[in-house]
Order: C-alpha cells, then structure tokens, then sequence
C-alpha cells in the first residue's frame, strides 16, 4: 500500500479491500475486525478502511476483471522468461509503461495513462515524513556470523555471532543493526534456501580466524612444559614473528614427540639460540649421534588436513600390553 501510494504521489480518502489476512483479523465487511498496523498505516494516510463482505464479488469486481487481464495478458505464455524475482522486476515495469497504461481501455475509451492525469489532481498530497514500513525484527546471529529471515541467511560482521541485533527488511534491502548502529546491508533476496555473503564479512572471518588459530598456537605450546614457556618469552623479545617459530616447532613435536623437543629446547637456551631451525638442528644431531633415524615429514598436498588432526602422545606401554608382558617382567626367550 505504501508503494503503491507513493507510486501514485498522492492518497484518495477510501480504501476498499478485501477480507486479506494483513488487513482484516475476523469477520467481514461492516463487522471486519481490522489487524492494528493496517489501521496505522490508514490512520498515517487519513484513509477510510471499507471491507468488503463475504461470497460478495460484485464489490471488488473490477479489480478482479484486472487481474485477470494482468493473468492472461502480461504472465500467459511467459512461463519460461519469467523465472526469478528479478524477471519479474525487469518485466513489470517494461509491460506497464509499453502495454497496461498506453491501450485504449474498453470501459473509458481512454488510455490509462491519459485518464489518471485528469484524477492526478484529485488525490491528497502525502504526509511530508515518509511512513516507515520496514519490518523489524529481532534475531541472534549464528555462531557462523549469519542472521535467518524469509527462508535465506545473510552474513554479519563475525564480532557479532551469538549476540541479539535488530533486523530491518524493506522491499530491497535487509539491513542489521546493533546498538542503533548499522552493522550490515545486504540487498534483499526472494529466493529461498540462499546464503549472502558480504566481501567484508568473509575478509574478517578470516582475519579473526588465524588470531585464533595463533592463539591457540600459544596455548598449545605454553602446555608443552616450563622450557617451552620461556623459549616462548626469549621468542617475543626477538624482532622475528613468534607465530612461524611456534607453528614449527609444534610440527617437530608431533613429528619426534614432546620429550626429545623439549631436550633440544633446553639446549637451545643453553646456548641463547632462539630459533625453530636451531632446535631442528639439534634434535637432528642428536638422533646421528645416537644412531636413530629421523622420521620422515608427511608431504600433503593440503597441508591444513595435518594441521587440524590432534593425536593423544604415544604410549609405549601399550605395546607390552598386547604381548601380554606386565611392567617388570621379562619375557621369556
């Protein structure tokens, strides 16, 4: 209704319609129980609200004789073209402009167009503050930074998942709100089952992703013992990015395990050397020394499939378990 007014630039004194589920709640024409917002945007325009009563079609039936010219002139035999919202908001205006409004009408032997310049001057001008007929809602952002509404989810800036924000959605634009402040804007979709991504959005994911990822890189090897701890701490003094020095040395830990990196560590204090490849070198010498050789470093094509995968340290005493030998046993030979 709004559009169709602000379409018009101007509002007549009545409005007739029929018994719609937005417009009227229970009843019918004289006894209609009106819903409240139709009954404010009537207030707004100053329209008088007319119903129209029930198995009556002789009151409404102009506007039925128009749909079904829109029916059988405009949409028969368009099946193919007009598959999307946006077919029909390019095809709409095309058929009003070239077709609906310039025909010589059977009823007034006028053209449309011709005829509403001469009624133009009849309606009311508009309310000088446009009325507001967005739709408000309020929605809690996923854990993955997206909002649900009409069957799709758009993204959110990712600081604001599990928080409650406010949900504007006008006929183009669906935009989130928090605190007052616009946080996001998405033009609007009439598809369903699609998610709409913002470029920003997706760029501070990510950002917010490897913060997270290095912390937890810290966290991990801060557990490893008291040596890792302040290899970490001589690692931060250093002008170099602790994160690299981390994430390698986290990877030689789960290649020769937390004892023979932590010996190395202690010796790379010993030494003030504070370098991943330095305790690389040393675990190497010390395996040739002992006469063990290095395992080989898995190769994958994608190497975050490694990354991601945690593994309890092994236990040797399992072995023993399954030959049936108990601690402090020997086995017979």
């Amino acid at each position: 209704m709004v559009h169709a007014l602000e379409f018009f630039r101007g509002s007549p004194r009545k409005i007739i319609f029929d018994n719609l589920k937005a417009a009227v709640t229970s009843g019918s024409g004289r006894n209609a129980c009106l819903h409240p917002e139709f009954l404010a945007v009537c207030g707004y325009f100053c329209l008088e609200p007319i119903a129209c009563t029930a198995r009556d079609p002789e009151s409404k039936g102009t506007v039925e004789g128009n749909v079904g010219y829109v029916k059988h002139n405009a949409l028969a035999g368009r099946g193919e073209e007009l598959l999307t919202w946006e077919d029909y908001r390019r095809f709409a205006p095309q058929w009003r402009d070239v077709v609906a409004n310039v025909r010589l009408h059977a009823t007034t032997k006028e053209r449309p167009i011709d005829r509403f310049q001469k009624e133009r001057e009849r309606l009311r001008p508009l309310p000088a503050v446009p009325y507001d007929s967005d739709e408000i809602l309020s929605v809690v952002v996923t854990s993955h930074a997206r909002v649900q509404y009409d069957g799709n989810r758009y993204s959110a800036p990712p600081g604001l998942a599990r928080k409650t924000v406010l949900l504007r959605a006008s006929a183009g634009v669906v935009r989130i709100l928090d605190q007052g402040q616009e946080a996001a804007r998405h033009d609007r979709c009439y598809e369903k089952g699609q998610l709409l991504i913002h470029p920003d959005h997706k760029l501070a994911a990510l950002k917010m992703r490897r913060r997270r990822q290095a912390d937890q890189r810290e966290e991990e090897f801060d557990a490893l013992g008291a040596e890792a701890r302040e290899f970490h701490r001589k690692l931060l003094a250093m002008p170099i990015k602790p994160t690299l020095h981390l994430q390698r040395l986290l990877g030689l830990v789960r290649l020769y395990g937390r004892q023979e990196v932590l010996a190395a560590i202690g010796l790379a204090l010993q030494y003030q050397t504070y370098d991943a490849a330095y305790v690389e070198t040393l675990l190497l010498q010390e395996r040739r020394r002992r006469e063990i050789p290095s395992p080989t470093p898995l190769q994958p094509k994608r190497r975050e499939l490694i990354e991601d995968i945690h593994l309890e340290e092994p236990d040797p005493g399992r072995y023993d378990a399954l030959f049936g030998t108990a601690e402090g046993e020997e086995k017979n030979p």
